[in-house]
């Protein structure tokens, strides 16, 4: 069997993800698309430590409803206190 090209891959993900259910998993581009930022801001989290949980099966990342959920909170946690610190510095 031939490999596929990436942007073939690409292709089919994108039509399967359209019939994403709430309380699916994610894959990073899936999870990217449903926040809002590219893969590469994405990439760039993960450097930093603040990219949500993993879990890798066979070869894939898997991002959990819990995980993106947690992600979430951590990061308007993040923000507010970003702002409050900031309110404090005027």
């Amino acid at each position: 069997m031939s490999p596929r090209k990436p942007k073939q891959k690409r292709l089919a993900f994108r039509r399967h993800s359209k019939h994403r259910k709430p309380g699916d998993v994610h894959t990073i581009p899936s999870f990217c698309a449903s926040n809002g930022f590219s893969e590469s801001k994405y990439y760039d989290l993960k450097r930093h430590g603040k990219a949500p949980r993993e879990i890798n099966l066979d070869g894939r990342v898997i991002i959990t409803p819990e995980a993106q959920r947690d992600w979430r909170i951590a990061m308007e946690i993040e923000t507010a206190a970003a702002k409050a610190a900031a309110k404090a510095a005027e």
